[in-house]
Protein backbone atom coordinates (compact mmCIF):
# COMPACT_ATOMS: atom_id res chain seq x y z
CA UNK A 1 0.00 0.00 0.00
CA UNK A 2 2.88 2.61 0.95
CA UNK A 3 4.39 1.67 -2.55
CA UNK A 4 1.73 2.33 -4.36
CA UNK A 5 0.94 5.74 -2.57
CA UNK A 6 4.47 6.64 -3.62
CA UNK A 7 3.93 5.61 -7.13
CA UNK A 8 0.49 7.76 -7.14
CA UNK A 9 2.52 11.16 -5.85
CA UNK A 10 5.30 10.01 -7.95
CA UNK A 11 2.96 10.18 -11.17
CA UNK A 12 1.12 13.36 -9.79
CA UNK A 13 4.83 15.41 -9.61
CA UNK A 14 5.70 13.85 -12.60
CA UNK A 15 2.25 15.01 -14.81
CA UNK A 16 2.01 18.30 -12.97
CA UNK A 17 6.12 19.19 -13.73
CA UNK A 18 5.50 18.28 -17.45
CA UNK A 19 1.90 20.20 -18.00
CA UNK A 20 3.41 23.65 -16.58
CA UNK A 21 6.20 23.21 -19.67
CA UNK A 22 4.10 21.69 -22.13
CA UNK A 23 1.05 24.23 -21.79
CA UNK A 24 1.65 27.08 -20.32
CA UNK A 25 4.58 28.10 -22.33
CA UNK A 26 2.63 27.06 -25.46
CA UNK A 27 -0.44 29.22 -24.98
CA UNK A 28 0.78 32.83 -23.66
CA UNK A 29 -1.48 35.10 -21.76
CA UNK A 30 -4.48 36.47 -22.99
CA UNK A 31 -6.80 39.17 -21.82
CA UNK A 32 -9.99 38.67 -23.79
CA UNK A 33 -10.85 38.26 -27.30
CA UNK A 34 -10.73 40.99 -29.61
CA UNK A 35 -13.73 40.49 -32.04
CA UNK A 36 -16.99 39.92 -31.15
CA UNK A 37 -19.03 37.62 -32.94
CA UNK A 38 -22.72 37.59 -32.77
CA UNK A 39 -24.29 35.53 -29.59
CA UNK A 40 -26.07 32.10 -30.61
CA UNK A 41 -28.80 31.13 -28.34
CA UNK A 42 -28.73 29.19 -25.05
CA UNK A 43 -29.41 25.59 -26.31
CA UNK A 44 -29.19 22.40 -24.50
CA UNK A 45 -25.93 21.28 -25.63
CA UNK A 46 -24.38 23.79 -23.64
CA UNK A 47 -25.23 20.99 -21.19
CA UNK A 48 -23.78 18.59 -23.04
CA UNK A 49 -22.28 15.42 -20.30
CA UNK A 50 -18.96 14.28 -21.60
CA UNK A 51 -16.79 12.00 -19.94
CA UNK A 52 -15.29 7.59 -19.92
CA UNK A 53 -19.08 7.00 -20.21
CA UNK A 54 -20.47 9.59 -22.25
CA UNK A 55 -17.56 9.97 -25.24
CA UNK A 56 -18.46 12.97 -28.26
CA UNK A 57 -20.06 11.34 -31.39
CA UNK A 58 -17.04 10.67 -33.84
CA UNK A 59 -18.57 13.35 -36.50
CA UNK A 60 -18.46 16.21 -33.27
CA UNK A 61 -17.59 19.23 -34.87
CA UNK A 62 -18.35 22.16 -33.12
CA UNK A 63 -18.07 26.13 -34.73
CA UNK A 64 -15.39 28.12 -33.57
CA UNK A 65 -14.04 31.34 -32.98
CA UNK A 66 -10.35 31.94 -32.26
CA UNK A 67 -8.33 33.81 -28.99
CA UNK A 68 -6.63 36.82 -29.81
CA UNK A 69 -3.32 34.55 -28.65
CA UNK A 70 -4.27 32.77 -32.24
CA UNK A 71 -3.53 29.26 -30.65
CA UNK A 72 -6.82 28.97 -28.74
CA UNK A 73 -10.38 28.61 -29.96
CA UNK A 74 -13.53 28.07 -28.30
CA UNK A 75 -17.40 27.19 -29.33
CA UNK A 76 -18.34 30.78 -31.07
CA UNK A 77 -21.26 30.89 -29.05
CA UNK A 78 -20.09 31.13 -25.93
CA UNK A 79 -16.97 33.68 -26.74
CA UNK A 80 -18.85 36.92 -26.35
CA UNK A 81 -19.20 35.41 -21.95
CA UNK A 82 -15.85 34.37 -22.13
CA UNK A 83 -14.44 37.73 -23.13
CA UNK A 84 -17.11 39.49 -20.66
CA UNK A 85 -15.45 37.07 -17.87
CA UNK A 86 -11.93 37.88 -19.05
CA UNK A 87 -12.67 41.42 -19.46
CA UNK A 88 -14.28 41.91 -16.17
CA UNK A 89 -10.95 39.83 -14.33
CA UNK A 90 -8.79 42.51 -16.27
CA UNK A 91 -10.09 45.13 -15.38
CA UNK A 92 -9.41 44.47 -11.73
CA UNK A 93 -5.47 43.78 -12.28
CA UNK A 94 -6.11 40.11 -12.80
CA UNK A 95 -3.97 38.85 -15.54
CA UNK A 96 -5.35 35.24 -16.78
CA UNK A 97 -3.58 32.43 -19.23
CA UNK A 98 -5.60 30.48 -21.03
CA UNK A 99 -3.72 27.22 -20.90
CA UNK A 100 -5.97 25.68 -22.77
CA UNK A 101 -9.08 25.42 -24.98
CA UNK A 102 -10.33 23.74 -27.53
CA UNK A 103 -8.48 19.94 -28.78
CA UNK A 104 -9.19 17.98 -31.50
CA UNK A 105 -9.15 14.17 -30.94
CA UNK A 106 -5.25 14.00 -32.49
CA UNK A 107 -4.25 16.29 -30.48
CA UNK A 108 -6.03 14.59 -27.25
CA UNK A 109 -4.55 11.56 -28.05
CA UNK A 110 -0.83 13.13 -27.96
CA UNK A 111 -1.36 14.45 -24.56
CA UNK A 112 -2.03 11.19 -23.75
CA UNK A 113 0.24 9.44 -24.87
CA UNK A 114 3.15 11.87 -23.50
CA UNK A 115 2.01 11.64 -19.89
CA UNK A 116 1.98 7.66 -20.28
CA UNK A 117 5.33 8.38 -21.92
CA UNK A 118 6.48 9.85 -18.74
CA UNK A 119 5.06 7.31 -15.99
CA UNK A 120 6.30 4.17 -18.22
CA UNK A 121 9.99 5.92 -17.69
CA UNK A 122 9.22 6.27 -13.92
CA UNK A 123 8.59 2.31 -13.94
CA UNK A 124 5.23 2.10 -14.62
CA UNK A 125 3.65 -0.20 -16.78
CA UNK A 126 1.71 0.36 -19.53
CA UNK A 127 -1.93 -0.78 -17.86
CA UNK A 128 -0.44 1.39 -14.62
CA UNK A 129 0.66 4.20 -16.81
CA UNK A 130 -2.93 4.82 -18.59
CA UNK A 131 -4.75 3.88 -15.51
CA UNK A 132 -3.01 6.94 -13.76
CA UNK A 133 -2.87 9.23 -16.90
CA UNK A 134 -6.87 9.04 -17.74
CA UNK A 135 -7.11 10.49 -14.03
CA UNK A 136 -5.97 14.07 -15.20
CA UNK A 137 -6.43 13.31 -19.41
CA UNK A 138 -9.22 11.88 -20.89
CA UNK A 139 -8.87 10.05 -23.77
CA UNK A 140 -9.85 10.86 -27.39
CA UNK A 141 -13.77 11.74 -27.16
CA UNK A 142 -14.17 11.88 -23.80
CA UNK A 143 -12.81 14.98 -22.76
CA UNK A 144 -15.06 18.47 -22.10
CA UNK A 145 -12.14 20.20 -24.28
CA UNK A 146 -13.33 18.65 -27.32
CA UNK A 147 -16.80 20.49 -26.92
CA UNK A 148 -15.05 23.93 -27.67
CA UNK A 149 -17.02 24.99 -24.18
CA UNK A 150 -14.14 24.53 -21.49
CA UNK A 151 -10.61 26.04 -20.96
CA UNK A 152 -7.93 25.92 -18.61
CA UNK A 153 -7.39 29.00 -17.22
CA UNK A 154 -4.47 30.03 -14.23
CA UNK A 155 -2.64 32.83 -13.40
CA UNK A 156 0.40 34.68 -15.16
CA UNK A 157 2.21 34.48 -11.98
CA UNK A 158 1.84 30.59 -11.40
CA UNK A 159 1.12 28.96 -15.12
CA UNK A 160 1.69 25.67 -13.04
CA UNK A 161 -1.79 22.99 -14.26
CA UNK A 162 -1.48 22.11 -9.75
CA UNK A 163 -3.43 22.65 -6.89
CA UNK A 164 -1.83 25.27 -5.39
CA UNK A 165 -3.56 27.23 -8.57
CA UNK A 166 -6.30 27.87 -6.34
CA UNK A 167 -4.08 30.39 -4.00
CA UNK A 168 -3.89 33.10 -6.63
CA UNK A 169 -5.81 36.04 -6.79
CA UNK A 170 -7.30 34.86 -10.56
CA UNK A 171 -8.23 31.64 -9.52
CA UNK A 172 -9.91 32.90 -6.27
CA UNK A 173 -12.08 35.68 -8.30
CA UNK A 174 -13.07 32.94 -11.34
CA UNK A 175 -14.37 30.43 -8.77
CA UNK A 176 -15.89 33.71 -7.22
CA UNK A 177 -17.64 35.27 -10.29
CA UNK A 178 -17.56 32.90 -13.08
CA UNK A 179 -21.34 31.79 -12.75
CA UNK A 180 -22.04 35.41 -13.71
CA UNK A 181 -20.75 34.57 -17.36
CA UNK A 182 -22.55 30.89 -17.52
CA UNK A 183 -19.23 29.31 -16.60
CA UNK A 184 -18.53 26.61 -13.50
CA UNK A 185 -15.75 25.06 -11.49
CA UNK A 186 -16.33 21.44 -13.82
CA UNK A 187 -14.00 19.48 -11.44
CA UNK A 188 -14.14 20.49 -7.66
CA UNK A 189 -12.66 19.40 -4.70
CA UNK A 190 -14.31 16.66 -2.93
CA UNK A 191 -16.77 15.28 -6.02
CA UNK A 192 -14.28 13.84 -7.46
CA UNK A 193 -16.19 10.29 -7.17
CA UNK A 194 -19.05 11.71 -8.76
CA UNK A 195 -16.98 13.82 -11.64
CA UNK A 196 -14.49 11.09 -11.99
CA UNK A 197 -11.95 13.38 -12.36
CA UNK A 198 -9.40 14.69 -9.91
CA UNK A 199 -10.17 18.12 -8.39
CA UNK A 200 -8.82 20.82 -11.30
CA UNK A 201 -9.43 24.68 -10.33
CA UNK A 202 -8.07 25.47 -13.34
CA UNK A 203 -10.46 23.81 -15.75
CA UNK A 204 -13.80 26.03 -16.04
CA UNK A 205 -16.60 25.17 -18.43
CA UNK A 206 -19.32 27.12 -20.16
CA UNK A 207 -22.70 25.64 -19.35
CA UNK A 208 -25.10 28.58 -19.94
CA UNK A 209 -26.38 31.33 -17.37
CA UNK A 210 -29.67 29.64 -15.80
CA UNK A 211 -27.16 26.23 -15.15
CA UNK A 212 -24.26 27.88 -14.03
CA UNK A 213 -26.38 30.04 -11.61
CA UNK A 214 -27.93 26.83 -10.28
CA UNK A 215 -25.37 24.57 -9.88
CA UNK A 216 -23.35 27.42 -8.14
CA UNK A 217 -26.00 27.95 -5.62
CA UNK A 218 -27.01 25.12 -4.77
CA UNK A 219 -23.01 23.32 -5.29
CA UNK A 220 -23.22 20.74 -7.62
CA UNK A 221 -21.31 18.83 -10.09
CA UNK A 222 -22.57 19.11 -13.89
CA UNK A 223 -23.54 15.25 -13.33
CA UNK A 224 -25.59 16.06 -10.29
CA UNK A 225 -27.56 19.00 -11.89
CA UNK A 226 -28.27 16.30 -15.24
CA UNK A 227 -29.14 13.73 -12.96
CA UNK A 228 -31.95 15.50 -11.17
Amino acid sequence: MKKMGLFLLLAALLLAGFRAVSESAAFPAVSQPTASPSRGQSDDSFLILVNRDNPLPEDYAPQLTWLNNGLNCVRADIYEDLSAMLTAGTEEGLRFVVASAYRDREYQQGLLEEDMAILASAGFSRDEAYREATRTTMPPGCSEHETGLALDIVSLDNQRLEEAQEETPENIWLRENCWKYGFILRYPRGKEAITGIDYEPWHFRYVGHAAAEEITRLGLTLEEYLAR
